[in-house]
Parts: C-alpha cells; sequence; structure tokens
C-alpha cells in the first residue's frame, strides 16, 4: 500500500511539473522563508502539527503538541536576469544577485485551545541590474525592493477540529530604483536649447530614488479537520500599502556624452558645457505610493499513510492592486525629464498552485517534495528584465534531521522564468525624446532560493 501511494504522489508531482513548465517565470513574492516552507514549495496552510506552516496560515498554531517551540532559519535568495536583443544576438545579464534571508518563528500555548505566536519572514523581494549598455536603461536599469515582516499572531480553536487564527504586524519596505534619462546639452548650459543656443549633444546619467518605512500587514486564516486523514484550510494575506519617503539624486557612477541624434560623438563644446549643465541638474523624486499584493490561499491536505502526507494548495493573487513609485524627475534649463514610460498600470491578478508531499523516512529523517506554479504579475507587452513579472515555475526538495536535542532541516527551490519577447526594450533617445525601434528583446530569468534552520520544543 505505501509503495503504491509513494507512485500515486510521484505521479501527480509529475504531472503538475509537466502542467508548470510552459508556465515558468520568476515571481515578486516569496513561497516562504524558512526551510520547511521553501521544501514544500509554498504549500502548507492546511499543513497542521507543523510551526513553520503556521507562518502561512496563523490558524494552524493550534495543533501544535508542545507547550512552547521555536525555529531560527537562514539562507540566501538569488534572482537573475536575461535580455537577448534579437537584432544581433547581444545577450546581457543583471547583477546584484544575491539577498540574505533570514526566518524565525515561535509559539506558546496559553490555554489547550488558544496559541500565541510570532514570525519573523521576508513576504517580497525583487532585486536587479542591468549593466550600462542595455537599451532598456531608460525604461528601469536597477531595483531593490526588500520587505522583512514581523507579526505576533493568535491562534483559537472552537472545536478539536475546527480553529481560526489572525495576525498583525508591520513590514519594514526598502526600495531602491535606478533609470537613465538624457538632457539636450545646449552652448551655453544654464540657458533652454533655442535657435539661437542650438543642442551640441546629449548627456546621459542615471535617476536614482530610495526609501524605507516601516507598513502595517496582518494576515487571518481557518483549519477545519474533516476527519484524521483530510483537512481543509484557507488563509488570506492582506496587501501591504502606504507611502514611502523618498529622496532622489543623480547617480554620479554613470555619465555619457552622445551626439543630437542620440549616437555618435557629439560637437567639442559640448564636453565642458556638459559638465557645467550636469552639475547644475536638479532631482525631484516620483510619488511615494506603493502597494504589494495581497492573496488568498485555500489547501486541502491529506495523510495518505503513516509514512507519506500530501497537499495541494491553490491561490489568488490580487496582483491588479500592485502600485510603485513614480518615477524621479531629472530637471535641467530645458525643463524636467523622466524615464520613458515607468513601470505602467498593467499589473493583473491571477490564479496559482503548488503540491507539497512529506516522506517519513525514519523516526528521525523527514524528506519533502514541492511544485508550484504562479501567476504572471504583468501584461507580456511591458514585460522587462528588472521588474519581471512573467508566470512562474519552480520545484522545491528539503530534508529534516532530528538531532541536537531538535530538528536541523534544510530546503531548496529553483525558479525558472519563461522567456518572453518584447518590443519596448529596444529604446533610443535622441533630441525628440525616446522611442522605440521595434526590435524584439528576448527576456529570461532565473533564481534560486535555500535556507537551514533549527526547531526546538520546549
Amino acid at each position: 500500500m505505501a509503495r503504491t501511494t509513494v507512485r500515486i504522489a510521484l505521479g501527480a508531482l509529475g504531472l503538475l511539473a509537466g502542467l508548470g513548465t510552459p508556465l515558468a517565470a520568476q515571481t515578486l513574492w516569496l513561497p516562504a522563508s524558512d526551510p520547511v516552507g521553501i521544501g514544500r514549495g509554498g504549500a502548507g496552510v492546511a499543513f497542521g502539527q507543523s510551526l513553520e506552516a503556521a507562518a502561512l496560515n496563523p490558524a494552524l498554531l493550534v495543533t501544535l503538541r508542545d507547550d512552547a517551540s521555536a525555529y531560527l532559519a537562514a539562507g540566501m535568495e538569488l534572482q537573475s536576469s536575461q535580455a537577448t536583443l534579437q537584432s544581433n544576438s547581444t545577450v546581457l545579464h543583471s547583477t546584484d544577485r544575491n539577498r540574505f534571508l533570514p526566518a524565525l518563528g515561535a509559539a506558546w500555548k496559553l490555554k489547550p485551545n488558544l496559541y500565541l505566536g510570532v514570525k519573523f519572514d521576508n513576504p517580497f523581494m525583487r532585486h536587479a541590474l542591468m549593466p550600462s549598455t542595455y537599451t532598456g536603461r531608460f525604461e528601469a536599469q536597477g531595483m531593490d525592493l526588500t520587505t522583512r515582516r514581523m507579526e505576533v499572531q493568535l491562534s483559537y480553536a472552537v472545536t478539536p477540529g475546527l480553529s481560526f487564527g489572525a495576525s498583525l504586524g508591520m513590514t519594514h519596505v526598502k526600495y531602491l530604483f535606478t533609470n537613465t534619462v538624457r538632457v539636450p546639452v545646449p552652448g551655453v548650459p544654464g540657458n533652454p536649447v533655442s535657435d539661437l543656443n542650438p543642442a551640441q549633444g546629449i548627456l546621459e546619467v542615471n535617476a536614482e530614488e530610495r526609501g524605507s518605512k516601516s507598513l502595517p500587514s496582518y494576515a487571518a486564516g481557518f483549519r477545519w479537520a474533516i476527519n484524521p486523514r483530510w483537512t481543509l484550510a484557507g488563509a488570506y494575506q492582506g496587501s501591504i500599502q502606504g507611502t514611502l519617503p523618498l529622496t532622489a539624486r543623480v547617480d554620479p557612477s554613470h555619465r555619457q556624452l552622445v551626439g543630437i541624434s542620440g549616437f555618435g560623438t557629439p560637437n567639442a563644446i559640448a564636453v565642458p558645457a556638459a559638465q557645467t549643465l550636469q552639475d547644475a541638474l536638479t532631482v525631484r523624486p516620483g510619488d511615494g505610493g506603493i502597494t504589494l499584493p495581497g492573496r488568498f490561499t485555500l489547501g486541502v491536505r491529506q495523510r495518505m499513510t503513516q509514512t507519506f502526507t500530501w497537499e495541494a494548495d491553490l491561490r489568488y493573487v490580487l496582483g491588479a492592486s500592485t502600485k510603485l513609485p513614480a518615477y524621479a524627475a531629472v530637471t535641467g534649463p530645458g525643463g524636467a525629464v523622466e524615464g520613458r514610460a515607468g513601470f505602467r498600470d498593467d499589473f493583473h491578478s491571477g490564479f496559482g498552485i503548488s503540491l507539497a508531499g512529506e516522506f517519513t523516512f525514519t523516526k528521525n529523517v523527514t524528506g519533502r517534495i514541492g511544485l508550484s506554479s504562479d501567476p504572471g504579475l504583468r501584461k507580456d507587452a511591458s514585460l522587462e528584465p528588472v521588474l519581471g513579472g512573467s508566470r512562474t515555475a519552480a520545484f522545491s526538495a528539503g530534508l529534516g534531521w532530528k538531532v541536537l536535542k531538535g530538528e536541523v532541516n534544510l530546503g531548496w527551490q529553483i525558479r525558472q522564468s519563461q522567456d518572453r519577447e518584447a518590443k519596448n526594450l529596444d529604446i533610443t533617445w535622441g533630441l525628440g525624446g525616446p522611442g522605440t525601434t521595434g526590435t524584439l528583446t528576448r527576456v529570461e530569468g532565473m533564481g534560486h532560493l535555500w535556507s537551514v534552520g533549527y526547531k526546538k520544543a520546549f
């Protein structure tokens, strides 16, 4: 029976892999921050008796068997993007790829049917920096979005099989964005371009804006144990929204002079004039409004045998509500200039799915496997490698080992982005302003998550 169960589970996982492969991509949100959640591929809203699963659904806290328990985990998150210009097959890769990935959780029994918990994780993360030769730099060249969330959780069991939970806290949001703009260089740099003061070249600089703020966050969930083998549960993670206090500047690390056509060499007089112009440029940050999407997840878990348990989660991501800060504006003698288009309001919502299996190999060793497919966040016409946003597929694996009077867990996930071709990324910028050639750019991406943690009951 056990062998049949394992074959069925592996077959289901393989089916999801086959369905997920053509949907591949790298998302703005993370499936989990701890090794157990990563190993399960983000599935777990119905996975009772698991402190790590309570990070996804606070209603699971009352299923814990220990009076008190805690875990601490640390790992790395890696993202890499690639842009290939189809006209000449030039391939450019992003840098700024790695981020530290901490996580912790704890729970205490207040009463037999009432538990208190706390969690610290990283719900959203996106970072990339494209080279200065990347043709789409006028739209976006670099981004660093990092979120650290701390919430207090409370879980109450109405009956042994029915419980509810909620969590409330703060999420620290850090945002950095860079794009490139071009400013005409007149012969007399203190005056605007005119027939009497024609442009001698074009100055290219990077506009950078950054800000951080702690914003409120919350979650709620339920759990219904239909019988000892089947559990149905759901959780809602609220959106994170507010206004970041942004500052802006001209990044001094990038400066380029080109001719008035947008290519070639400028007139000699433009060289000293450009330096005077750059020193006189002022920068105004854009609107700092930000909204990171909420999501609702419904999961079902079955304990098929004493050695194997599986769970399937269906989630709906409220991506249409996503909002990122507006572009910084660089002002010179001729007025203000911004990036080519900014992140358009083309975000959309969609469904995703995760499937996880957990195997008890021995009394002390547990294996985990997961597969997931996430919806796209952006419409294909506006995809680019910095923010990304196409659909997602991922494969996860994990291992738990009871040792050192506790449990050591390891989780790993690989994410592969859907390859898409966009017409908006081969951008030119002459005296008439920015425009596109219509040449296709192939956008690709991939990423890894790994984490190792230690859990102990008290």
